[in-house]
């Protein structure tokens, strides 16, 4: 039986103390995961509330939700997630998407699908220790820790689940829930997963889910 997993995403928005405690209090009540948003003029820094969070839990996966290859260079963010893998090794891994508000609030467009695949596919090869080239120059992460470190692919459009698939340890979907949109969006990674050499089944999957808490369903559903 698969046994399915809950995070919760963080916006960081709270000053620190109360994002830690946040945090903390999603792993006390039974959470799997805590992502954390990564948008510069509006929440505090991702990967240093990781670091902070991955002292200050002991069992809670930590994770970027999401991160981008607009603000952050691929050598820093293969150096940012390792940093803090070494604080909670086994505990880490990395969503990285188009940018969004991160990239809207500093007037960029989101990041390209070719600008992803070329993150994802360095990012993947410097957290193994492996050499990349950069204009030229030829480099790699020095303290690589060798673990497995999964780096997932936000998706969407038909095109970008498929480019999840092919490339990324796994995808973090925000489509909905509607049977045959489920059915769509998984024949797309498929379609991906085959393309990269792999099948659907050595993907990690999230679903982002958007929920609604009130002290009344009806409350909740307006």
């Amino acid at each position: 039986m698969t046994r399915v997993r809950v995070s919760l995403r963080v916006p960081a928005t709270a000053p620190m103390p109360g994002l830690i405690k946040l945090i903390q209090d999603a792993e006390a009540s039974g959470f799997d995961g805590a992502g954390v948003l990564d948008s510069q003029l509006l929440c505090r820094d991702t990967f240093v509330t990781m670091g902070l969070a991955a002292t200050h839990t002991s069992d809670l996966t930590l994770f970027s939700a999401v991160t981008n290859p607009l603000t952050r260079h691929v050598s820093t963010l293969a150096g940012a997630i390792q940093t803090v893998e070494d604080l909670a090794p086994g505990r880490i891994k990395v969503a990285i998407g188009t940018g969004y508000t991160a990239a809207h609030t500093i007037g960029l467009k989101p990041a390209t699908l070719a600008e992803m695949r070329a993150c994802i596919t360095a990012l993947r090869a410097l957290l193994a220790g492996e050499s990349v080239a950069f204009n030229g120059t030829s480099g790699r992460l020095a303290y690589a820790s060798g673990r497995r470190i999964p780096v997932l692919m936000a998706a969407s459009g038909p095109k970008a689940t498929e480019l999840a698939g092919e490339i990324a340890d796994g995808v973090l979907l925000s489509v909905g829930f509607h049977p045959r949109i489920a059915e769509a969006v998984l024949h797309h990674l498929a379609v991906g997963a085959r393309r990269g050499g792999r099948k659907l089944e050595d993907l990690e999957i999230m679903w982002a889910v958007r929920v609604g808490i009130a002290s009344s369903t009806a409350d909740a559903r307006r």
